[in-house]
């Protein structure tokens, strides 16, 4: 039912589209603000800013959003178009370390124009039987005899021991393709096979026997790649992002709250999942075995290899460049920003690139776009000093060991997506929470529907006269000695 007070629903069934796509968005938009947790989201942005301060100007202060008095609202439209931007191109560094260098992302960016590119992890397995082996373990107990004649003797216990050794050999993939599995459109982005020796106590078999092969685990990523530039359709030229919020479009309500937003979270929130099926693809079915290797274990020592394992479960240190941040500029500086990108440059060496109008980094306080690219670089370093400490903790790739640099590489980068996707959720749902704040203090009060109900009512009852004003139609309808029936009459 529809009427005063009440919000018209629809019932859907399994698998038909929802006819009001505001209704669907206020309500994922509502669930996402549940989890915005604000006290985390702080300590991360002020972690990184120590980090930015390194990277800037000395005399340069960018501080919180809020914080900076005097903006205004199309600045927070900004500010949302800075954010995405900054966590577009910070996926984009996460899929460089996958595999998806400059001559790959032209192909996939190519591909996405017609059709559905898909990342897809898939793997197999295989257990096999080496041998049975037979040894004798001796007791530290020592049995003691005394004789009259012979004197004393000790005598020690012998167990045997038997034991099976199986072979594990495991295989992975990580591929794009467009369309179809199978079809012709399909990139190898890298892969890998090792091979472990695992003893056992007992005949049985400490995996399926014969080849077992992995459900695969898959993302769209077309979205994602679509953003994706050549400025100007120069071949060879470096890939662009220039994302912008159609403040025009009938579904446009805040910066938070639009569609190309929740289609950037969209997209966010699917790579977040696949990002942790990975992870826990890897720890099944790789660092569980691997954690048994002894070849491992005799490269880096027990405790050098469960410390391997334990960094790809731990809160990643890298830097996220998504950072909600302004910066109040004096009026002097103003000019000068239209005719400089700011400290970073134009972000050589990394992926991709962010652009947008000068003439918008002059008159707002959004950080200016060499600064995305400088945060950029800095996310790029911070990946490259990972993968080169654990290309000297781990036994080389080629070596046919179950656990090598790639697979911890793998999986770290995978975590570190997973940071900047959420980084990017929390740094919207931060602009969306700031917002509420300023109407909160502008207002006074939360203003509920109740409120609504009561201002209509009494600006409703100035309309008439107070001998023609309408009363509530509410009366004690009562029968005498017929309690609680009545009768009501209206003539």
């Amino acid at each position: 039912r529809a009427g005063p007070g009440r919000v018209p629903t629809t019932r859907l069934g399994r698998g038909q589209p929802c006819p009001t796509p505001n209704v669907s968005l206020a309500s994922e938009h509502a669930a996402t603000m549940i989890q915005f947790d604000e006290h985390g989201f702080r300590r991360r942005v002020e972690e990184a800013v120590v980090t930015l301060q390194k990277l800037l100007h000395s005399t340069r202060r960018p501080t919180f959003a809020e914080d900076v008095p005097n903006h205004s609202y199309q600045d927070k439209y900004l500010l949302a178009e800075f954010l995405t931007n900054c966590g577009l191109a910070a996926q984009c560094t996460c899929l460089e370390a996958l595999g998806v260098g400059t001559q790959q992302l032209a192909t996939l960016v190519e591909w996405s124009a017609s059709e559905t590119v898909t990342l897809r992890l898939a793997g197999r397995q295989r257990c096999t039987f080496l041998r049975e082996e037979e040894r004798e373990v001796e007791s530290k107990a020592k049995v003691v005899k005394e004789s009259t004649i012979f004197g004393k003797s000790e005598q020690k216990v012998v167990t045997r021991v038997n034991e099976w050794f199986w072979k594990i050999d495991v295989e992975w993939e990580l591929v794009a393709y467009a369309g179809t599995m199978g079809g012709p459109r399909q990139l190898r982005l890298q892969g890998r096979s090792g091979s472990a020796q695992l003893k056992t106590t007992t005949s049985a078999t400490p995996e399926p026997a014969g080849q077992v092969e992995f459900i695969p685990t898959e993302v769209p990523i077309t979205w994602l790649l679509q953003q994706v530039k050549l400025p100007g359709g120069l071949v060879g030229a470096a890939h662009v992002l220039s994302f912008k919020i159609d403040r025009d479009a009938e579904g446009c309500r805040t910066p938070r709250r639009n569609p190309q937003v929740e289609a950037a979270l969209h997209a966010a929130r699917e790579l977040c999942a696949w990002s942790k099926r990975v992870c826990q693809f890897m720890n099944q079915r790789i660092f569980s075995k691997a954690e048994r290797c002894a070849k491992v274990q005799a490269h880096t020592g027990r405790d050098g290899f469960l410390a391997l394992i334990a960094s790809t479960h731990q809160p990643s240190e890298l830097f996220v460049p998504v950072l909600p941040l302004f910066e109040a500029r004096p009026a002097e500086e103003e000019a000068d920003a239209a005719g400089g990108d700011g400290d970073g440059g134009d972000g050589d060496g990394t992926l991709v690139s962010v652009t947008a109008a000068a003439a918008e980094a002059a008159s707002t306080p959004v950080l200016r776009i060499g600064d995305i690219n400088a945060m950029l670089a800095e996310q790029r370093r911070a990946l490259e000093a990972k993968w080169a400490t654990l290309a000297d903790a781990c036994p080389p790739a080629d070596d046919g060991s179950l656990l090598s640099p790639v697979e911890l590489k793998l999986s770290i980068a995978v975590k570190h997506l997973d940071d900047c996707c959420s980084q990017l959720s929390q740094g919207v749902d931060y602009i969306e929470a700031m917002l509420k704040k300023q109407l909160l203090d502008a207002v006074g009060r939360l203003v509920t529907p109740a409120d609504f109900q009561r201002y209509m009512d009494f600006h409703g009852q100035r309309l008439f006269k107070p001998e023609y004003a309408p009363k509530p139609f509410c009366f004690a309808v009562r029968r005498p000695d017929h309690y609680p029936e009545g009768t009501l009459t209206i003539e």
